[in-house]
């Protein structure tokens, strides 16, 4: 069994264990660099190598959440949903695999932030709107 660098879980770099909760970690870091446009690991003006959480968690422990963003992004959430979308791939990406959450869990928290997400955008200009598409399949 071989992954992609980055998305790999620490249970199978260093134990070549693989179950659904290394799913939930690998789901973890692809939302952070969805939200940052940052690959998992890359080369920095400064440092030769550097993951993207040894990027994020220096603004995370500061609170600086839309520095997170990607500067694509231009129509911005609050900080408050940007600090719920971190809080979500830091639980996901927990070091212990029995800390994650189930996929489940994972979903259901972004279908609740899409929700809040497009009522606030209801309440804005007219015309405005913003929103994050997530669309589940049943596993039946």
């Amino acid at each position: 069994m071989a992954g992609t660098h980055g998305y790999l879980a620490p249970e199978f770099v260093y134990r070549n264990e693989l179950t659904t909760k290394s799913d939930v970690y690998s789901f973890g870091v692809l939302l952070l660099e969805l939200i940052s446009g940052r690959k998992p690991s890359q080369t920095g003006e400064c440092i030769e190598w550097q993951s993207i959480f040894e990027w994020a968690t220096p603004l995370v422990q500061s609170h600086r959440y839309t520095e997170l963003l990607d500067p694509v992004i231009t129509d911005i959430p609050n900080a408050g949903q940007i600090q719920k979308v971190v809080d979500l791939v830091y639980t996901c990406t927990q070091h212990v695999p029995s800390m994650r959450p189930r996929m489940s869990y994972v979903v259901h928290q972004l279908q609740q932030l899409e929700l809040k997400v497009v009522s606030e955008a209801g309440r804005g200009a007219v015309g405005s709107s913003s929103s994050m598409s997530l669309e589940v399949e049943s596993a039946s």
